[in-house]
């Protein structure tokens, strides 16, 4: 039975492993990095089987017009249950149904978002980092 938690910390090292069995494309090899994306999440909800985290949803808010889901991840032993859906209804729960909800939609999950009530919007735009690492995340 998965047991989800939005009061957990993750360590990096747990965080790192959770990304790799997700099969996400971010950069793992800078733990410094790994370490600010936790810190300055507002908000980081976890899916676990026992002691095994198999799913997080990460992202910024203002808590008051719009929230960004900057990763939504499950491992991918555990995908088809539900678990990523449940995440992003936590995150629904945590700051209100009336907030624009954002994201970028990863070439595995592109099909998924819209099955659960997201609208694909063509006004989007993405500015790289200058310097963007190859096993970073690209659109």
């Amino acid at each position: 039975m998965i047991e989800y938690k939005v009061d957990k910390m993750l360590d990096v090292a747990t965080f790192k492993d959770l990304i790799l069995r997700a099969k996400i494309h971010r950069q793992t090899n800078d733990d410094a990095k790994l370490q600010r994306m936790l810190d300055n999440a507002n908000y980081l909800f976890t899916a676990w089987d026992g002691d095994q985290v198999v799913g997080y949803t990460r992202g910024l808010t203002d808590y008051a017009d719009a929230v960004y889901v900057a990763d939504l991840a499950v491992d991918e032993h555990y995908r088809y249950q539900g678990i990523g859906r449940h995440l992003l209804e936590l995150v629904d729960q945590e700051v209100g149904h009336s907030i624009h909800s954002v994201l970028f939609a990863s070439e595995l999950a592109k099909d998924f978002y819209a099955k659960i009530g997201y609208t694909k919007d063509p006004r989007g735009y993405v500015k790289n980092p200058v310097h963007l690492d190859p096993d970073d995340w690209t659109v």
